[in-house]
């Protein structure tokens, strides 16, 4: 592994910053939104509503980056993602907490088409994979950290002062941005081999494929999950550990591998050949997934959990890095794919709580998912099982 290229540390680093606002929230405000005034429903539109907005905001982000100085673009995305944290900690009603949502979701469509096109530009097809998966991995160590540190200083000091400190704090995202561009012309070509039609469209089924399930389905359901198959809690060495505290510490996992795992799986997915081993880890998610639904006891399911987090991080890695190959109408279709499958995901999952099913339905039907997902990929759009390093055959 080669050390991340400087663009790629700069722009990351930015993210994490700039996204700590939309982050916290995610953390704080189910437990202190009655102190907001704000209903369950309303908290439940505040979450998700980004999401949509990204879904319809991806490519315009694209064809203005097409059009416009990319630079003054990027800045004026970290300049609305910093005020818009501000805006959080003196909104004093839903409307305005929706507005800065909504404004939220069209600055991260033009801060990820960014990010990720600047991972493509900062080297050579031979390393995109390593590369991408830098470009998760940074984001996601600081963004872990940032999330720590900010709950912390929530507990002490309160929301409003909290996310105003956050406001301030995230400025420091704008050079870092100004950084990550130097060196990278925003008109040149792309450096690596552009490709269309069905591999660009597996790409797209496959991230609502991993968006869909991963942060979707599965994330938004796994301590119901825990919950109904360990109990309240789960004993360890003869500790009892709460079902709560379990659900902290696989999602926790599922951080850490992101931003440890993603720069190591990445580098050995380009040694491989990022379409074998696409292909491969979704048969393997496949597989992971149905047996979790089969077998539910601590011993087998909290590790096949952990397996199925590794194998997500690697897929996403390598399937981010496949759309920047493809150019950056890829990268936005891409986004827009995986944006729309973790707004559908948790629909799905609570779906079959409320139906009244076994929740070790949610794990079958996600691995349904991914077997419709995998068979499209290997024997219909091109993820072909003996392609060799960037498709070629072996």
């Amino acid at each position: 592994m080669k050390r991340p290229p400087e663009p790629i540390v700069y722009f990351a680093t930015a993210l994490s910053l700039v996204t700590l606002g939309d982050s916290l929230l995610y953390t704080i405000l189910p437990s202190y939104y009655p102190h907001l005034g704000l209903t369950p429903l309303q908290v439940g539109i505040l979450l998700s509503v980004n999401r949509w907005i990204r879904s319809a905001t991806n490519h315009w982000a694209e064809s203005c980056y097409r059009r416009y100085s990319a630079p003054r673009l990027i800045i004026l995305a970290f300049l609305t993602g910093a005020a818009v944290a501000a805006v959080y900690g003196l909104a004093k009603s839903f409307i305005v907490f929706l507005a800065a949502r909504i404004l939220w979701g069209v600055a991260f469509s033009f801060l990820r088409q960014a990010g990720l096109m600047t991972a493509v530009y900062s080297g050579s097809e031979a390393h995109l994979g390593e590369r991408m998966g830098y470009f998760r991995g940074i984001n996601a160590l600081w963004r872990t950290v940032g999330l720590t540190v900010g709950g912390f200083i929530h507990d002490r000091l309160g929301f409003t002062p909290t996310l105003l400190g956050l406001s301030l704090f995230s400025l420091v995202a704008v050079p870092l941005g100004i950084f990550s561009q130097k060196g990278l012309a925003p008109t040149k070509a792309v450096p690596v081999r552009t490709k269309t039609g069905k591999l660009s469209f597996g790409v797209i089924v496959g991230g609502f494929t991993a968006g869909l399930v991963g942060p979707g389905i599965l994330m938004s359901t796994l301590g119901l999950v825990l919950k109904e198959h360990l109990g309240n809690s789960v004993s360890v060495g003869g500790y009892a550990i709460g079902v709560a505290t379990l659900t902290g510490f696989l999602l926790g996992f599922r951080w850490f591998i992101d931003g440890i795992g993603s720069p190591v799986l990445g580098a050995a997915a380009d040694r491989a050949g990022r379409q074998r081993s696409i292909s491969f880890l979704f048969a393997s998610i496949t597989v992971l997934l149905v047996a979790a639904s089969l077998l539910t006891l601590p011993l087998f399911l909290i590790p096949l959990i952990c397996a199925f987090f590794v194998c997500a991080t690697a897929l996403m890695t390598l399937l981010s890095a496949q759309a920047g190959q493809n150019g950056p109408r890829s990268v936005a279709s891409f986004s827009t794919a995986v944006d729309l499958g973790m707004s559908v995901g948790p629909l799905v999952g609570w779906s079959i709580a409320q139906l009244g099913w076994p929740t070790n339905s949610i794990f079958l039907t996600a691995g349904v998912i991914y077997g419709i997902g995998a068979f499209i990929a290997v024997s219909v759009l091109g993820f072909k099982p003996d392609a060799g390093r960037f498709g070629e055959k072996a």
